[in-house]
């Protein structure tokens, strides 16, 4: 008999573990997907996340498409004399769809490098359910509690998107660090095209 998984996935935690490890990389949510399919029959993916004013829309309809039961939520603003911060935990919530889910699985497979992942990771291997821990720069503390740990890999990364190449002479769009182009920049790059 197949194994019954269950994905629980913060998709902000991975969003930033991997942009931080992998510079301006993304994860390919199908293939995330795919790999845990091998292990088993998927009986529960969720995909745990934050949106302002419906900006996630069309990523959220593309996790669906793929199998994940997407949960969002509004993040909260917290300020303070120094600095602006807007956060959206998920911890409390994806503690209790284990719980709520633990006797229909016999594998969790957590998205998610947290170590405030722990304890619902200790109570789980408690019921008798493994653990897997697949995420990027995954904690000391979840990497000593799960049964199995996997460090996102590049191949579970989406493609890099190759760079348009530049016209001779034209600086690349980094130079310009978000500066629109002047009139002279584009006479400069036209002058250039004709010398050729």
């Amino acid at each position: 008999m197949a194994k019954r998984i269950g994905i629980f996935m913060d998709v902000s935690n991975l969003y930033y573990c991997i942009g931080k490890k992998f510079q301006k990389r993304k994860l390919d949510y199908k293939e995330y997907y795919k790999f845990i399919s091998d292990l088993g029959d998927i009986k529960y993916a969720v995909a745990y996340g934050a949106q302002m004013n419906n900006e996630a829309s069309g990523f959220i309809h593309c996790l669906k498409q793929i199998g994940f039961t997407p949960k969002y939520k509004t993040p909260k603003d917290y300020h303070n004399s120094e600095n602006f911060k807007r956060k959206c935990d998920w911890d409390v919530g994806i503690a209790i769809d284990i719980v709520c889910m633990i006797n229909e699985l016999d594998l969790i497979v957590i998205g998610s490098a947290d170590g405030d992942m722990r304890p619902v990771v200790d109570w789980a291997k408690d019921k008798g359910v493994n653990i897997v821990i697949i995420a990027c720069d995954i904690s000391g503390e979840l990497k000593e509690a799960a049964n199995r740990f996997i460090e996102i890999p590049e191949s579970m990364l989406e493609p890099v998107k190759e760079k348009q190449p530049t016209v001779k002479g034209q600086p690349d769009a980094e130079e310009y660090n978000g500066k629109s182009r002047t009139n002279s920049d584009t006479q400069n790059v036209e002058g250039n095209n004709k010398e050729g």
